[in-house]
């Protein structure tokens, strides 16, 4: 596979794959960041940042380690639609920094890290990433300890929060994983019970959060505004509002509320029968 292939099937627009063919990392580079990637990754995320023109440096880099292990990817009889749809991430965050810095490349990349290393899938609207349980989750119906085997579920910024495709997303992920674990996590704005105080029930929001059990909810995050508004202001009163959502969460923070982020779970359809 051609990195021109690989950006095609991800979705990236003409200007950005022009931009990946043009901009050239010598292979002796290249091989001394996929060694630090693999022995030292504090080291790696540190000195990829000192690189000239790093955002576009990290594209280039990123996709070329991808085009590599879609080898492990099919030793492991993974779909190429999960493939695909895994490493879209990076058409996501490409189009983030352009609208940012208004430059090609990549930002986040430590989270962008995880495809790379296989932690992470995208299976339909979501995506699912295998973890244990750090601390204990109590619910008033049941406890899952420490060290539990859960997916830790992400939300990309990808079109609409359409139930019925992120309950498709679910089945697949009980396919994908099988018995590997035993709930699904979420710690997102999207799920934070405050939400049901600026939007009504036929939300895609509120019926997403729905899906989860809240066992919290986490202070201070200021995700909702981010992810919301696209920036985070101290001047509350210069956020747009050109969506309803823009307009209710606004007010609901101009008044001094704050969404925070929620903690919800949900158990495996066989454990919720």
């Amino acid at each position: 596979m051609t990195m021109r292939e690989f950006c095609e099937k991800i979705g990236m627009d003409e200007a950005s794959i022009q931009q990946v063919e043009q901009f050239s990392i010598e292979d002796t580079v290249y091989t001394s960041y996929k060694r630090e990637f693999q022995e030292d990754k504090k080291r790696f995320f540190a000195r990829l940042k000192e690189e000239e023109n790093w955002h576009v440096f990290a594209l280039v880099l990123y996709i070329r380690m991808a085009v590599e292990v879609y080898e492990t990817f099919q030793e492991k009889g993974i779909a190429d639609q999960v493939y695909f749809d895994t490493f879209s991430d990076f058409r996501i965050w490409n189009e983030e920094c352009k609208k940012k810095y208004g430059i090609c490349g990549l930002t986040e990349c430590e989270w962008l890290s995880l495809p790379l290393e296989l932690k992470i899938f995208r299976l339909g609207r979501l995506q699912f990433e295998p973890i244990r349980l750090e601390k204990a989750i109590e619910t008033e119906k049941y406890t899952l300890p420490e060290g539990t085997k859960v997916l830790n579920v992400h939300i990309p910024e990808d079109g609409r929060l359409d139930i019925e495709t992120c309950m498709d997303a679910f089945e697949r992920a009980e396919n994908f994983f099988q018995e590997t674990f035993e709930a699904f996590v979420c710690e997102s704005w999207l799920v934070s019970p405050k939400l049901k105080e600026l939007l009504g029930e036929g939300s895609n929001i509120i019926k997403f959060m729905g899906l989860f059990e809240n066992y919290g909810i986490v202070y201070p995050f200021r995700q909702a505004e981010q992810r919301v508004f696209g920036v985070i202001c101290e001047q509350k009163e210069e956020y747009p509002e050109h969506t309803s959502l823009q307009r209710a969460l606004k007010k609901y923070v101009l008044d001094g509320n704050e969404p925070g982020m929620g903690q919800g779970v949900r158990l495996r359809a066989e454990k919720r029968n």
